[in-house]
């Protein structure tokens, strides 16, 4: 695989595991630009904008705040991570 062809399977992926069952994982793409969410596989939780774990809820039952809250572009969910697990080794 040229690294061209890893750029282009990159793009494509819709998930990505950081760390134990801690996956990154692409909720939505819209107009080429994905949706992305820190989620923990295991209990179903996902990592909020507050740094803190939070029940995912039905799609029909999330509302804006949650969106706003637990959804990031791709960049933006690998840094939060970064601060997570910084603050998480902190504690």
């Amino acid at each position: 695989m040229t690294d061209e062809d890893k750029i282009k399977w990159f793009e494509k992926a819709t998930q990505f595991q950081l760390e134990g069952m801690i996956f990154l994982v692409m909720k939505s793409r819209t107009n080429g630009e994905g949706s992305w969410a820190i989620q923990n596989q295991e209990t179903k939780e996902v990592l909020n904008s507050n740094m803190e774990w939070e029940a995912e809820p039905a799609k029909a039952m999330r509302d804006e705040a949650f969106i706003i809250r637990a959804r990031f572009d791709r960049d933006t969910a690998m840094a939060m991570y970064e601060q997570y697990k910084m603050f998480a080794e902190a504690a």
